[in-house]
């Protein structure tokens, strides 16, 4: 018997499109190696895709990476981000390793780094 077009023979199986709605593009600017973690349910909260909550329960006992995510929920990268952006709007994630606030690292620590370490050697 042949598939169907919405999965490739299992049932867990879903169409990267299908999962996202067929976005391709996250509403936040993540990294592979952002951190999240689940924040604690409010009251009315939007109730996720099956998808999301299982990024949930990944992300409920410790921090995880946006790779981590993609491997653990065997989807690609990109259809994670988007979950996670979904997961961030509603407030049911957070970012466990939030942006800096500067745009470029200090020049200065990075060099005082490179001479210790290199000392060091």
């Amino acid at each position: 018997m042949g598939t169907s077009g919405w999965a490739d023979g299992s049932l867990g199986d879903v169409r990267p499109y299908t999962i996202t709605g067929g976005r391709t593009r996250a509403n936040h600017t993540l990294q592979l190696t952002t951190c999240l973690i689940t924040r604690p349910a409010s009251p009315g909260t939007v109730h996720p895709s099956p998808e999301g909550e299982a990024l949930l329960l990944h992300c409920s006992g410790a921090p995880r990476s946006v790779a981590e995510l993609a491997a653990l929920s065997h989807q690609p990268v990109q259809v994670v981000k988007v979950l996670i952006g979904d997961l961030l709007d509603c407030d049911a994630l957070a970012r466990a390793n939030p942006a800096s606030t500067e745009a470029d690292p200090d020049v200065y620590l990075l060099e005082a780094l490179l001479h210790g370490l290199r000392t060091r050697l």
